[in-house]
């Protein structure tokens, strides 16, 4: 990673794990926004309690001081963030290692512009976990190699000069750069096209960033949260 830069891990409820936490904050400096699952405990005011115990109302979103979390093994002293989503109805929280705000979720969201790309990296394309690499330098080379594949580079290629239409009918970005490729390579073979090779992935920020859906979207830009300033009861 470049120097000088704040990198912050985004991660779903299978990376809550107090170890790694510690890692982040202690060993390289990273902040993180986690999600936990509602069986797991937290201390407020002197009590334990569970995240389950927190019941919002939708649209309603609370943000705690710094707490401990983990009862049994207890973690970083960390912040929570709990939300009901009035739009898919769904309660959530997000463990942060610095103070939280609704700023947190959209952070947060940011996760899934990346989504499409561990799904290249299993069954979709590159079947990295049937590797059964375990060595940290050679998991960095091959995902390094995988990142520099014709197919991503010709994927990135489509989406800058504005050719993606040409392979993928939406109106939104929803493939992942691998799958845009894929199909503009086979797109070359049958209308016997010059497929010309790219050597260099740009540092620009992302042109289109994926969206699953464009009701996705609306729904994103339509929602409205009240920011609770008392602990909910329980």
């Amino acid at each position: 990673m470049p120097n000088g830069v704040a990198v912050v891990l985004l991660a779903d409820r299978g990376f809550a794990d107090g170890k790694l936490m510690q890692y982040l904050k202690e060993n390289l400096n990273w902040h993180f926004r986690i999600g936990i699952k509602r069986s797991f405990h937290f201390q407020h005011q002197g009590q334990w309690r569970k995240v389950s115990s927190v019941q919002l109302q939708p649209g309603q979103v609370y943000c705690t001081p710094a707490v401990w979390v983990g009862k049994t093994k207890p973690y970083p002293k960390v912040y929570l963030a709990f939300a009901h989503d009035q739009q898919s109805g769904e309660p959530s929280t997000i463990v942060s290692d610095e103070p939280t705000s609704l700023q947190t979720f959209a952070q947060y969201r940011l996760r899934f512009q990346v989504e499409e790309s561990f799904l290249d990296l299993k069954s979709n394309g590159f079947q990295l976990e049937a590797s059964r690499i375990r060595d940290r330098f050679s998991l960095s080379q091959l995902c390094g190699v995988i990142a520099l594949t014709m197919l991503v580079l010709q994927g990135v290629q489509v989406v800058a000069t504005n050719q993606r239409r040409r392979v993928d009918p939406h109106w939104y970005r929803g493939m992942s750069y691998l799958k845009l490729g894929w199909n503009w390579i086979r797109l070359a073979v049958t209308e016997q096209w010059t497929i010309q090779l790219y050597w260099l992935l740009s540092g620009a920020p992302d042109p289109e960033p994926a969206l699953a859906s464009q009701r996705q979207l609306k729904h994103a830009l339509k929602r409205e949260f009240i920011v609770l300033s008392r602990f909910p009861a329980s």
